[in-house]
């Protein structure tokens, strides 16, 4: 059960926290098989909403068995968040940073699934798809932020939890998480037609995507603000390394973070190398939404790192 203490301070309990953690589970999958649909171009193979074709079981074809595992995981997803709202409601109504989450990514989700439906009935143009993908985001960040915070609640019993961004680090990870935010959603508003560049993920320097995406003030912006943010998280792993001794779980992050990174960035040289093959554009997508899940731990475990000490 959640409570406040005489002094003020809250408890979690083990399963409210596991709630959350798969809740945000959940919502990571849903961008990144977002990511799946758009670079394997199954956006459309169901012509109807809700159901594929005028039924709900979809054809056996990749396309449309792609589309209707998404919208599994958006119904799944949208049901564990509005538990989660619920449940903070109930019984943690005395701590903001679980409970205020969930409900905003209750209305986020009911958002994203009315965009998700016009975009199989109508399309979308691209302005509205960048709120699309800019809203599922958000929900992930939410979702991700309320778990951690939950987990770190759990793990420091007795302890009031905040969140502060006065450290270096900490602000050097506010900082990237916001120049990774608009690089993620202001792919949609710079690619050309069916370029990759609209698919979830950092942007990739070919000379086809270029000539493809055009040489437009916005895209040229974003080539710039990839390369702001690749210094800024290069700079977050190497002060988490030089900090390590006093924040261990912090480097530990940041060093996963990196790896993913990495590996995102070994996935571009290879399909600049070999071609966009539909296996490397699927880990190319699904790394970039677990990324982004990682890096807003990150900000959320610095920020409560510091609050703590």
């Amino acid at each position: 059960m959640t409570h406040d203490n005489t002094d003020g301070n809250v408890s979690v309990a083990f399963w409210h926290r596991n709630l959350l953690i798969v809740g945000a589970t959940f919502s990571v999958l849903l961008i990144a098989m977002g990511g799946v649909l758009c670079v394997t171009q199954s956006i459309r193979n169901c012509p109807d909403w809700p159901g594929c074709f005028g039924t709900f079981i979809p054809p056996s074809q990749p396309g449309p068995i792609l589309e209707y595992t998404h919208r599994a995981l958006a119904a799944i997803s949208g049901l564990l968040i509005l538990a989660a709202a619920i449940t903070g409601l109930v019984r943690s109504p005395r701590i903001p940073s679980i409970t205020i989450p969930p409900l905003l990514s209750v209305v986020l989700v009911v958002e994203v699934s009315y965009f998700g439906a016009q975009v199989v009935l109508h399309g979308l143009a691209p302005g509205w798809a960048a709120v699309d993908v800019g809203s599922a985001l958000l929900v992930v960040a939410l979702m991700v932020s309320a778990a951690v915070t939950a987990c770190s609640i759990r793990a420091h019993p007795g302890k009031a939890v905040r969140l502060s961004f006065r450290s270096l680090l900490s602000r050097l990870v506010l900082a990237a998480t916001v120049i990774v935010y608009g690089i993620l959603v202001s792919g949609i508003l710079v690619a050309g037609k069916s370029s990759i560049t609209a698919c979830l993920g950092w942007p990739i320097y070919s000379l086809r995507l270029i000539q493809s995406d055009g040489h437009t003030v916005a895209n040229t912006l974003r080539w710039i603000f990839s390369f702001i943010g690749t210094i800024l998280l290069i700079t977050v792993v190497v002060v988490a390394w030089r900090n390590k001794r006093e924040q261990p779980a912090l480097f530990k992050h940041a060093a996963w973070l990196g790896v993913v990174a990495l590996l995102e960035a070994l996935v571009q040289v290879l399909l600049l190398g070999f071609g966009q093959h539909v296996s490397l554009l699927i880990v190319y997508t699904v790394t970039a939404a677990l990324f982004w899940a990682l890096l807003v731990a990150l900000l959320v475990r610095a920020g409560l790192e510091e609050a703590s000490t």
